[in-house]
């Protein structure tokens, strides 16, 4: 019998990455929905939300994933599972990347030459 298995590398933001595996039912409800891990996303989703309200996070939340060939699994056994614990791990991640880019977009804002960049043009 064919192994239905499959094996995904996946990351959300900068966070780390993360092993998650497909099983044949959640093979068939990926084709059929497109996005297994879309509980995960507005997991995600929400928890920015209650933070930052009136915000965007789909490049933050949005899943990149690579597959993996099911023999080269060995290769990935170290990489965590994505599990519960994994997704409070990259809600702590997101959040800070949310907070990084309010200062650093606060910082320009605030830049000397603005003003000036601004006045002259």
């Amino acid at each position: 019998m064919e192994n239905t298995n499959r094996l995904y590398i996946v990351s959300f933001g900068d966070s780390s990455k993360y092993r998650y595996i497909y099983s044949a039912g959640a093979s068939d409800a990926y084709s059929s929905e497109g996005n297994p891990l879309a509980s995960v996303e507005k997991e995600l989703h929400d928890y920015l939300e209650n933070l930052f309200p009136g915000r965007t996070f789909a490049y933050l939340v949005s899943p990149r994933m690579t597959e993996v060939s099911w023999e080269h699994r060995d290769k990935y056994a170290d990489y965590p599972m994505l599990d519960s614990k994994a997704i409070e791990e990259i809600k702590q991640v997101l959040a800070r990347e949310v907070r990084e880019r309010a200062d650093l977009n606060e910082l320009n804002d605030n830049a000397p030459f603005s003003q000036i960049a601004s006045a002259n043009f």
